[in-house]
């Protein structure tokens, strides 16, 4: 039921990296399915997580709620207490903050470690700066990146002009040339 799963969409909670607890999530699908007794909804199709500045999306995404009691609560009746357990996404991903783009093949999230995993041909890319591996594994709480790969992680960083000071300009060729 809809109305039910809307409902019990976490309060209070980040859901994206970059994001703020207080900034509303707004999730749009083609389809979302809710299980009242496994306190599951997926959405398929065309999903998109929007909150604050950062954008998801997926093509399905499952949140798992974790249903605090409610006494005196009648059957089918959605939970006030509900706050988001785990969250997992099948791809693409493509996860947008402000300049920073993060894609992969899958999402999970866990929220008692308080972490995002992008699993799965991993690319990261801020301006021209790119970095690729199998799994990103963020912390929101500090903030630290491990991005790890079966192989070796591959990055490109393009030196840029420090902030402030003007470029310097180009050669002009000389008259013989």
């Amino acid at each position: 039921m809809a109305t039910s799963a809307l409902a019990q969409t976490p309060q209070g909670a980040s859901l994206l990296p970059g994001s703020s607890s207080k900034e509303p999530i707004n999730i749009a699908a083609d389809k979302l399915d809710y299980f009242d007794k496994d306190q599951k909804a997926v959405y398929s199709g065309n999903v998109v997580v929007v909150q604050g500045d950062t954008r998801l999306n997926a093509s399905v995404l499952t949140i798992v709620f974790d249903r605090k009691s409610d006494s005196g609560k009648k059957p089918g009746q959605a939970s006030s207490n509900s706050q988001l357990k785990s969250m997992k996404g099948n791809g693409p991903i493509t996860i947008v903050n402000k300049d920073q783009i993060g894609v992969g093949d899958n999402l999970e999230y866990d929220k008692v470690r308080n972490r995002f995993s992008l699993i799965g041909n991993v690319t990261l890319s801020q301006g021209e700066n790119v970095t690729k591996g199998d799994e990103l594994v963020y912390d929101l709480q500090t903030g630290q990146a491990v991005v790890s790969s079966r192989g070796r992680v591959k990055s490109r960083i393009v030196p840029g002009d420090k902030p402030g000071q003007p470029s310097a300009p180009s050669p002009k060729p000389s008259a013989g040339q």
